[in-house]
């Protein structure tokens, strides 16, 4: 799996409304890069998430 560090040297602060939109960026990446990246953000979420348990129980209603 790709590990993914941020550069800090090209790293800006700005004002809100100043940013351009984040899908900008994405279309300048390559289709594996961006498939890598959401496979990396789909296994931190799989990683983290508690599921429950299904149990099923069959209750019969009693005959008179």
């Amino acid at each position: 799996m790709e590990s993914f560090k941020m550069d800090r040297s090209v790293v800006q602060i700005l004002k809100k409304g100043e940013e351009e939109p984040s899908w900008k960026f994405w279309l300048t990446q390559t289709p594996e890069q961006r498939i890598s990246a959401v496979e990396f953000l789909r296994k931190q979420y799989a990683g983290t998430e508690q599921r429950l348990q299904r149990v099923y129980t069959i209750v019969k209603p009693p005959r008179d």
